[in-house]
């Protein structure tokens, strides 16, 4: 099956306008926090205010007296009925859902509160004592590894776990190698900072527990749900609604999903729940927060011999993000040809709020930390940033390539592609043009990154397609998108397989009694595996309506050509039926050897993931008086696949930007020494605004088609992947500019640091 034989071109490929978007800008969308239910309660949690402490006693009896308030639960009350979460493969204690003998970062709910309303609950949690005995506590884990305190206890020196990602003979590159550079670089720990925070509600009606929730996997909350309440629920059915921004931090399982069904089942009543904003910076995953300490072996043209070194990551309090210092890892070498590596992998415990999935999971910060070290060879070694990226850089004829970490990019021609986007983008312009704005007394600088990542992994995903009696259709997806534009995409892939108008399909997804099983939003997967479903799903559907239009039209059924939203006589295209008048026959005429409707579920299976790649370049101004860093231009050159819809492409590569500036002038969750959190609010806590987002923006998309049917490739997570290195370089690029050698090895890029950087060169001068 190839493209050509699936699509008519009429949606596909085409700058569709979303079809979500009615709802959402006329204020007519469904969020958690718009659930009203009768007789609804509302929890509040109270939370650890200490980063390390032994929780000696928790005195509730004064909040109980409080008017309005209905329960009261410590993990004494709720031990009988949950599991703890437990880990696998890590030195770990288990997490009870309310943190029963210790508390181990601030931000970690101790008891949950159930009133009339949410401010009686808040009120209460004020009169709730808990008696702390404080611990000494942890922030950096290099710290916690030099430290005899313990935060799980089977975790000496609070390491828990190790590895390595190995290929090659790394220690024959290094020692014929001509030139070996060091360097450590950190990639900080962000907030995830969705629009809408947390929320659930749940409802139990003695038969069904019901359980929204602002959720990216709708399916895994389930299943969690089942297997960690210990009272025998006969049916469970979780609906994801109208999610505000997600960016991987929803992806997991909370406490306070598992806890607030757990009291609606207790009390008989709807309870519901919506986290503040200060609740989500202390109790919400942090993404990133990783290090690498590097060495590189180079040979004297500048060939790239070998890599190895350490990355380290910061998982805080719970081993959530396991994964992600390992894909880091295994993506370390980036789009090079670089076949010796050791690295090691070491997860450390700290008192802050756990690491996990943050856009990008492990490749933000593979392609920062090899992006920097090419950088650095470049400077080393005096060559041209595009001229050693072409010495080391994968060619066509390397396709299928597996990399040191296992990973097997499927295909693309990064050096083309890199030649062709120096030229597209006019980066050589760029440079000349900064030159002269310099010469002007202007600080400009000019940066790029060529990036490889990884995408649409599986295990599977699910589509349920029917046709109606009336010939529109409804599509179910297992995938849950939260705010992408997915449901445009999934309708545009039916309407041009069918040959209707996208205006009659309806897209529906995050309900787990919609299809038996999904997977979900997560790893730029949605449209690449969830759009695969939905395909499979559609032919289903197709070969369906083919047997019964063969019977209408008294035709053998391999006979029968379906094209353009009718079936007809191969050779005279004049007998034809249309695809509503099979269905009307399908829903209201018994046919022999046909089951009435016109439906069809499909498990797809992606086969392995798939690698977007491309080149970034970015354009900054630095202010000379205070230092501050504006990008004011952006361009990028990215091989999507194909593109479904260019402009929700185009959207995600911008949106992935926006959030790269974030990351690499803004955005740092500040702890103390001990892990108090330092600026847990907007007002300390920087996102980029508007104000912050380059007005020149240019995107090309490259169209490689890939294996899958539609030949996408995911394109969720590139912005966030390939931009802050090139922004990185171009602030170096612009203080060189000032007379200023300079080289950035960590994020943020603060004003007082660059403010800095050119005082020092004001004072040589």
């Amino acid at each position: 099956m190839v493209l050509e034989e699936v699509f008519s071109g009429r949606y596909v490929g085409k700058r569709v306008r979303r079809v979500e978007d009615g709802k959402l800008v006329t204020g007519r969308g469904l969020f958690v926090d718009d659930i009203r239910l009768p007789g609804s309660l509302y929890a509040y949690f109270l939370r650890s205010i200490y980063p390390h402490a032994w929780i000696k006693s928790i005195d509730v009896s004064d909040a109980l007296k409080l008017g309005g308030v209905v329960a009261v639960y410590t993990y004494r009350d709720i031990e009988r009925y949950v599991e703890p979460f437990r880990y696998e493969g890590v030195r770990s204690e288990p997490m009870t859902l309310l943190a029963s003998k210790k508390a181990r970062y601030v931000g970690e709910p101790i008891a949950m509160v159930v009133a009339v309303d949410k401010y009686v609950a808040r009120d209460a949690a004020d009169l709730i004592n808990v008696d702390y005995e404080p611990l000494e506590s942890l922030s950096n884990p290099y710290m916690a590894v030099e430290s005899d305190v313990r935060i799980h206890e089977p975790a000496e020196r609070n390491v828990a776990f190790s590895g390595r990602v190995e290929c090659g003979d790394p220690v024959k590159a290094f020692s014929t190698a001509s030139y070996v550079f060091a360097e450590k670089l950190y990639n900080q720990g962000v907030a995830p900072s969705p629009m809408e925070p947390r929320g659930v509600v749940a409802m139990y009606d003695g038969e069904t527990l019901t359980v929204w929730s602002s959720t990216q996997t709708p399916y895994d909350l389930k299943e969690t749900l089942a297997s960690t309440l210990k009272l025998g629920i006969p049916r469970i059915r979780v609906v994801q609604p109208d999610v505000g921004g997600a960016f991987g931090a929803k992806i997991v399982t909370y406490p306070e999903e598992i806890l607030v069904p757990l009291a609606s089942i207790l009390l008989g009543k709807p309870v519901k729940w919506t986290a503040t904003r200060m609740e989500e910076f202390t109790s919400m995953n942090r993404g990133r927060d990783l290090y690498a300490e590097l060495e590189v072996a180079v040979d004297r043209e500048g060939s790239i011999l070998g890599l190895r070194g350490r990355v380290v990551a910061d998982l805080g309090a719970y081993p959530w993000g396991t994964e992600l210092p390992y894909i880091c890892a295994r993506m370390l070498t980036g789009p090079y040809r670089i076949k010796n590596e050791l690295v090691e992998v070491v997860g450390v415990y700290t008192n802050k709020v756990p690491l996990m999935a943050y856009r990008g999971a492990g490749r933000p910060e593979a392609t920062f930390f090899i992006e920097r070290i090419v950088d650095l060879v470049s400077d080393e070694l005096g060559l041209d940033p595009v001229e050693l990226r072409l010495k080391n850089i994968l060619r066509a004829s390397d396709m299928p390539y597996r990399n040191c970490g296992g990973f097997r990019y499927d295909s693309g021609d990064y050096a083309s592609t890199l030649i062709r986007g120096v030229e597209l983008l006019g980066y050589r312009d760029l440079l000349k043009w900064a030159e002269e704005e310099a010469r002007k007394g202007r600080l400009v600088g000019v940066g790029l990154s060529f990036y490889v990542e990884v995408t649409s992994g599986g295990p599977f995903e699910s589509a349920m397609v029917r046709i109606e009696s009336d010939g529109k259709v409804t599509v179910v997806s297992g995938a849950t998108p939260h705010g992408q534009g997915d449901a445009t995409g999934f309708a545009q892939l039916v309407a041009d397989m069918l040959g209707i108008d996208i205006g009659d399909v309806r897209v529906l997804w995050g309900d787990t009694s919609l299809i038996p099983r999904g997977v979900g939003t997560f790893g730029s997967r949605t449209i690449t595996v969830g759009g695969g479903a939905v395909i499979q799903a559609t032919m289903k559907v197709i070969e369906k309506a083919r047997r019964i239009a063969s019977i209408m039209l008294e035709a053998r059924e391999e006979d029968v050509v379906f094209e353009g939203g009718r079936f007809y006589v191969r050779g005279s295209p004049e007998r034809y039926v249309k695809l509503k008048d099979v269905a009307g026959v399908a829903y209201q005429t018994p046919l022999e050897g046909v089951e009435p409707g016109l439906e069809a579920i499909a498990y797809y299976d992606p086969g392995g993931p798939v690698y977007p790649f491309g080149l970034h370049i970015a354009v900054v101004e630095v202010d000379r008086e205070t230092g501050k860093v504006k990008v004011i231009k952006y361009r990028s050159l990215d091989d999507v696949g194909k593109a479904i819809n260019p402009m929700l492409v185009e959207g995600q590569i911008v949106g992935g930007v926006a959030q790269a500036i974030g990351q690499a002038l803004y955005e740092e969750m500040l702890y103390d020494e001990q892990g108090n959190p330092l600026n847990p609010s907007f007002a300390d806590y920087m996102i980029p605004t508007a104000l912050e987002i380059p007005m020149d923006i240019k995107s090309i998309l490259q169209e490689t088609p890939t294996k899958h049917p539609h030949g996408t490739r995911g394109v969720g997570e590139i912005g966030a992947i390939a931009a802050p290195p090139a922004i990185i370089r171009a602030v170096e690029d612009a203080i060189r500019r000032a007379g200023v050698k300079t080289r950035i090895t960590r994020m943020p890029v603060k004003p007082e640091e660059v403010h800095q950087i050119l005082r020092l060169a004001e004072r040589k001068a």
